[in-house]
């Protein structure tokens, strides 16, 4: 799940290293929320989110913020290595 905000430059970086990475893996399912929608809120408040972009892996935060995308990157693989 993508935490996002609309006009968020580093949102729309996150996205792009999502949707590449889908290239690879095409069942990667990625779900975007607006950061300001009740959900959003939701879950920037329960984990301590005070801006986008936000990345869920499994319903836990996985990088928030200023996001390095060779952990995000090398952390789903993993993720889906040992599923």
């Amino acid at each position: 799940m993508l935490l996002t905000s609309y006009g968020c430059t580093p949102c729309l970086r996150v996205k792009r290293i999502l949707n590449e990475l889908q290239v690879e893996m095409p069942d990667l399912c990625v779900q975007e929320v607006e950061f300001k929608s009740v959900s959003g809120t939701n879950l920037s408040v329960k984990n301590n989110v005070l801006y986008p972009p936000a990345i869920f892996l499994e319903g836990r935060l996985l990088a928030k913020g200023k996001i390095d995308a060779e952990k995000v990157i090398a952390a789903i693989r993993e993720s889906r290595e040992s599923s």
